[in-house]
């Protein structure tokens, strides 16, 4: 099974697919879902669910885990 991030702005509403993070850089690549890094398990998907909330992402989307 592979699984993909899905952002949603908070305030816009504005949806996409994570493509690629970025700790060093502090910020996230947007994707459609044919472009979305692509996981594969629940260990890996935190890992970058981690980063995001680190580097701040988080205060204005809202993620969710889907399935590929």
């Amino acid at each position: 099974m592979k699984l993909n991030i899905k952002w949603e702005n908070k305030y816009s509403l504005e949806t996409g697919y994570v493509g690629k993070v970025s700790k060093a850089k502090g910020y996230f690549e947007n994707a459609d879902k044919e472009g979305a890094k692509s996981y594969a398990s629940m260990k890996t998907v935190e890992k970058d669910l981690a980063i995001l909330n680190e580097i701040g992402e988080a205060d204005n989307n809202n993620f969710y885990v889907e399935e590929a």
